[in-house]
């Protein structure tokens, strides 16, 4: 192979592997598969087991604080903006709630109550995609 076709070689490998990182914050490195629900999230390793209610996460500026959590059916999560942007909280599997940006500026607060047991994995579509960048998952029991 000639020079100029293994730099190029070499220079393709490099934008494939850009593509593949994360888009800005967060990762969803977890490998518990899917646990169901209607919201189809895949469930990290580090799951974090949340009792009280509501289950506090903030939005910081290219992540949730606590990406991945489990908490008891009925149990309301709620979501503060506590970055300096704004964000969305949209559900990966489009089940009817999560906020939109222009409701969700730096100090609002979003609440949800998830009643029926599953997985159920979000995004902040401006800092990423439903499954890179700044994601989520509230696990339901």
């Amino acid at each position: 192979m000639g020079r100029w076709a293994v730099l190029w070689l070499a220079a393709a490998v490099a934008a494939v592997a850009a593509l593949a990182l994360p888009a800005c914050g967060g990762d969803d490195d977890g490998a518990g598969g899917d646990a169901g629900g209607s919201g189809g999230g895949t469930v990290p390793d580090d799951v974090v087991a949340i009792d009280d209610d509501p289950a506090e996460v903030d939005a910081l500026d290219n992540s949730f604080d606590a990406p991945a959590i489990r908490v008891p059916a009925g149990t309301t999560v709620r979501w503060t903006n506590a970055g300096q942007q704004d964000h969305d909280v949209v559900p990966a599997g489009g089940d009817g709630w999560g906020v939109e940006a222009d409701g969700f500026h730096p100090g609002n607060v979003y609440e949800h109550t998830f009643d029926e047991p599953g997985a159920y994995g979000y995004y902040c579509t401006i800092h990423g995609t439903a499954d890179r960048g700044m994601i989520g998952v509230v696990v339901v029991e």
